[in-house]
């Protein structure tokens, strides 16, 4: 069983290493995590869309989001805040978003900035300093609270005026199901809320913890094998 159980929990340990060797991992508690670009290669199929209009005191803006289910099986939540023109009373930038809950599950953050669903709901980047996602350019960086429950977004240096809108953000998650009933919040002086999708149910264990799970699986039954060998010797006159 040892035998068989090392070359899967390698293979399985490589290829947690590989899809995740480009993510912004967001630890609770975390605060000004960087930007990773993300690859269009493990997108996998969308599952739902939505996009969410409102005015707020200083601004008005769009909300776009939606879940995809990634080529790893498990559930990525995409969002991005299209600004539409000036607040109810008052004209100001937007400077970040939140989105919850995602206490209990693993997440990894990245950017995009194409329009990869064509006639849905997100579109291409127009802030320039927010069109890619490398470090050199955006200003964006990621943040979750303690609880792990709130997932932030900072636009930084340059928020978004007029009629600019983000790139797309998408937070994996080892999640398997979704539902809406999240809360999302546009802020600068003012602030927009919603709904938005939220994973829930059970979470998938990283490929990472499968990994230690065969191997020890291995070793007790590699344990047993040379007991039970033992208990067959022949006993001393």
């Amino acid at each position: 069983m040892l035998k068989q159980a090392l070359p899967l929990a390698a293979a399985l340990a490589l290829s947690f290493t590989a899809s995740h060797a480009q993510a912004t991992v967001l630890l609770p508690g975390s605060t000004g995590q960087p930007t990773q670009a993300f690859s269009t290669a493990t997108q996998g199929t969308q599952l739902a869309s939505l996009s969410t209009a409102g005015t707020a005191f200083t601004f008005s803006a769009v909300f776009n989001q939606a879940v995809y289910r990634n080529t790893l099986g498990t559930l990525d939540f995409y969002y991005q805040v299209a600004r539409t023109g000036a607040g109810s009373a008052a004209n100001e930038e937007i400077r970040s978003f939140t989105v919850s809950n995602f206490d209990s599950y693993l997440v990894d953050a990245f950017v995009l900035g194409t329009d990869f669903d064509g006639a849905g709901p997100f579109v291409a980047v127009n802030n320039p300093t927010l069109a890619n996602g490398t470090p050199s350019g955006s200003t964006t960086t990621f943040g979750r609270s303690p609880s792990g429950n709130v997932l932030t977004t900072e636009f930084g240096a340059n928020g978004l005026t007029g009629t600019e809108n983000s790139t797309t953000y998408i937070f994996r998650t080892n999640a398997t199901d979704f539902d809406s009933s999240g809360f999302f919040g546009i802020i600068d002086g003012s602030t927009l809320n919603g709904r938005t999708f939220q994973p829930v149910g059970s979470a998938v264990p990283e490929p990472g913890t499968w990994a230690m799970m065969l191997l020890g699986f291995g070793a007790i039954g590699f344990s047993m094998r040379r007991r039970r060998a033992g208990s067959f010797l022949p006993q001393a006159a």
